[in-house]
């Protein structure tokens, strides 16, 4: 209550006003005026000048015509003429009267607009609460649901934040997983070529080995076969001896027998002579297979002899200080040639590439990815497109020897 009266003062105003118009109409409506004492009751008449009187206003009673204003009182014996000073003082009482009745109505009707006036602020003042309790409800209501939305929205920040970390872990993850495969295909890719390299030069030094062999199985084949030519010789010529011994007594049996000789001689003969010539056509052959091995191994000796060369130049020149000029274009080369051949092993040749040509200009990165590159391609656009899939799918790129070599650009022609 007092939080309202602090609040609405006005309120208690009007009460306090209220209350002082009705001890005022309390203190007015009190007869402040003393009465005569009489120790006798009189009685007073007042006789009015004659008037004429209205038929309406005509008594019924035979009482005289006179208008009198009389007090009684049982006991009295005896009544008393009134005098100027008593109607005088009468009157004053009675107009005094009225005044306080006026006064006592008004402050009467005062008091009930005070009430209504009071009674209109209370509603105001109600009303105004109520409006005030809307707002302050409204107003919660609206900061809860700030609080509310700010509650979840911070979680769904949360929620995204902790999302985004895990999408950073699943990256990096992959990221790690893809570097670990491409070095394990890394590794995997050199463990071939080494075993490539070792398989190669076993089977050169097995193909030399086995072609050496076989010529000198060709030759003694051909030493065999040159004795029994020199014993079937011998052999012939010791018949023709006999025969010719024998001639005086056999003529016609020796003429025939030489010429059966002479027939079966020469169809052994032109037999031999083919013999030997497929048998020379086919060493011929066989020679020229072993020394086109030969040669292979050769180079291919001499390419390891060259790599374990530049391997221990290497091993030095790291030791010592950085490579020298014929080691870097070693290096190079080397360098050029796996690149090179890793993007045409990550090729998916199409169909129909006659005629059709592409240069590649090719930047790599320490990071084995592609630093910088363009095409020039001359060819259908399904040629084009192969060509720049292969590059994709060849990164992560073989890595140099040295990495003075980084500032090199590939040139590789493709057709």
């Amino acid at each position: 209550m007092f939080k309202e009266i602090r609040n609405k003062p006005q309120a208690l105003f009007w009460a306090i006003l209220l209350h002082v118009l009705i001890v005022g109409v309390l203190l007015l409506s009190f007869q402040w005026t003393d009465r005569p004492e009489t120790t006798e009751s009189k009685a007073v008449e007042v006789t009015l000048p004659d008037a004429p009187v209205p038929p309406e206003a005509e008594p019924n009673t035979s009482e005289p015509e006179r208008t009198a204003l009389t007090a009684t009182e049982d006991a009295s014996p005896e009544k008393a003429e009134p005098t100027k000073a008593d109607a005088a003082a009468e009157a004053k009482a009675e107009e005094q009267a009225q005044q306080q009745a006026i006064i006592a109505a008004a402050a009467v009707t005062a008091a009930a607009q005070a009430k209504q006036q009071a009674d209109a602020q209370r509603k105001a003042l109600a009303a105004t609460k109520a409006k005030e309790a809307e707002r302050e409800q409204a107003a919660a209501d609206k900061a809860a649901k700030a609080k509310e939305a700010a509650r979840e929205q911070s979680a769904a920040a949360r929620q995204e934040a902790a999302a985004e970390e895990r999408a950073k872990a699943e990256a990096r993850r992959r990221a790690e997983a893809r570097a670990e495969t491409r070095r394990a295909a890394l590794a995997a890719e050199k463990e071939a070529e080494r075993k490539q390299a070792n398989a190669a030069n076993k089977a050169k030094a097995e193909a030399e080995a086995k072609a050496l062999a076989e010529k000198k199985a060709r030759e003694k084949s051909k030493a065999e076969a040159a004795a029994e030519a020199k014993a079937e010789a011998r052999a012939e010529a010791a018949a023709e001896a006999k025969a010719e011994a024998r001639a005086e007594a056999a003529a016609e049996a020796k003429a025939k027998a030489k010429a059966e000789a002479a027939e079966k001689a020469e169809a052994e003969a032109a037999a031999k002579a083919k013999s030997e010539a497929l048998a020379r056509k086919k060493a011929d052959a066989e020679e020229a297979q072993l020394a086109a091995d030969r040669e292979r191994w050769k180079a291919a000796e001499a390419k390891r002899k060259a790599a374990e060369e530049d391997a221990r130049r290497a091993a030095a020149a790291a030791a010592n200080a950085g490579p020298s000029n014929s080691e870097l274009n070693a290096a190079r080369a080397a360098w050029k040639a796996a690149v090179n051949r890793k993007i045409k092993g990550n090729w998916n040749k199409p169909g129909e590439r006659f005629g059709m040509s592409a240069t590649i200009r090719l930047g790599i990165s320490p990071s084995g990815g592609i630093r910088r590159f363009t095409l020039s391609c001359d060819g259908s656009t399904a040629f084009c497109e192969s060509i720049k899939a292969a590059v994709q799918r060849s990164d992560p790129f073989p890595r140099p020897e040295y990495k003075e070599l980084y500032n090199d650009t590939h040139v590789i022609t493709m057709d």
